[in-house]
């Protein structure tokens, strides 16, 4: 089963993975692409989290930070949810099957929060190597993108 080092928006602020210029970028910003890493790409993270720990945990659906799990049997009932729901768990089964391992949970993170920001990616030390397998680091890549906006291509 997968781990993986939950870091919070304030640990990633008091790490100096995000700065307190990202901040103010997000918050004169006039679109999400100015502010993207506060905007678009900490939310992608913190959903993340969500995923990964519904993996861990064995949940057939979502898990909630509060515990309650969202599944096919108790969602409501709404072709809108329906468009977000379904692919959030394809996306979550893609995950689980790779079977990431730390390391490459910790490269999935960078990859969510920062994209193609290399610069950023490369400053943040949370011991993530890419894999040596070419196959494997575009699985994880993959994965990555599917977090971009708009959310969850199927």
């Amino acid at each position: 089963m997968m781990k993986s080092c939950e870091i919070s928006g304030k640990e990633l602020l008091d790490a100096d993975v995000i700065t307190p210029v990202d901040l103010y970028e997000w918050l004169k910003a006039n679109s999400g692409n100015e502010a993207a890493i506060i905007g678009v790409r900490l939310p992608c993270y913190c959903f993340l989290q969500s995923l990964l720990n519904s993996i861990r945990s064995g949940s057939n659906g979502l898990l909630l930070p509060d515990g309650v799990e969202i599944n096919h049997l108790n969602k409501p009932k709404d072709k809108l949810l329906d468009w977000f729901f379904n692919p959030i768990m394809v996306l979550k089964e893609q995950i689980k099957v790779i079977k990431l391992g730390d390391s490459e949970v910790r490269l999935l993170e960078k990859l969510v929060l920062f994209g193609n920001n290399t610069e950023r990616i490369d400053a943040w030390d949370n011991r993530s190597s890419i894999p040596q397998d070419s196959l494997r680091a575009a699985q994880i890549e993959g994965i990555s993108r599917r977090f971009e906006f708009p959310l969850f291509y199927v």
